[in-house]
């Protein structure tokens, strides 16, 4: 009997060390080399049977392009060797192409005061930041201003 048991044990040693997975996947074009923007532990229960957890790639990589990267770490399969029938976690990592969804716009001073002086900015202001329209308001008088005087300058 002890010789049954020591062998069922070894073999799920063995099964143990040599059940690591990894699963990697590619949207769009895909981004191995690309900018981490997500790395965190994902929780499965009850043999992985619970546990979706549903990440937004297209919210995190807007270009399109990523790889997913879902793995068992060493730490990962520590702690599920010890809590495995309940609690089993993986580690995701998404990489981007372009890294996170930052943008940089670079507008001259006059492209600038003509976006603010446009109509529809304080309709953008009322329906983004209604605490704020006071302000864009000021501004978009400040920037018609400014525009005038630059056309002026211009017209000499």
């Amino acid at each position: 009997m002890k010789k049954y048991l020591f062998a069922v044990l070894l073999l799920a040693v063995v099964l143990a060390l040599v059940g690591c997975f990894k699963h990697t996947f590619t949207v769009g074009n895909g981004a191995p080399e690309g900018a981490v923007v997500y790395d965190h532990w994902h929780s499965h229960w009850l043999f992985g049977i619970i546990g979706e957890e549903n990440v937004d790639v297209h919210k995190l990589c807007p270009s399109g392009n990523a790889t997913i990267h879902e793995e068992t770490t060493f730490v990962n399969g520590l702690i599920g060797a010890f809590i495995g029938l309940i609690y089993y976690p993986t580690t995701v990592t998404i990489r981007c192409h372009g890294g996170r969804a930052d943008a940089t716009i670079n507008l001259t001073t006059a492209q600038m005061a003509a976006l603010v002086a446009d109509p529809g900015f304080i309709s953008l202001v009322e329906e983004v930041a209604p605490e704020r329209v006071r302000d864009a308001r000021l501004a978009q008088q400040n920037a018609k201003v400014y525009l005038q005087n630059t056309r002026l300058a211009q017209a000499r």
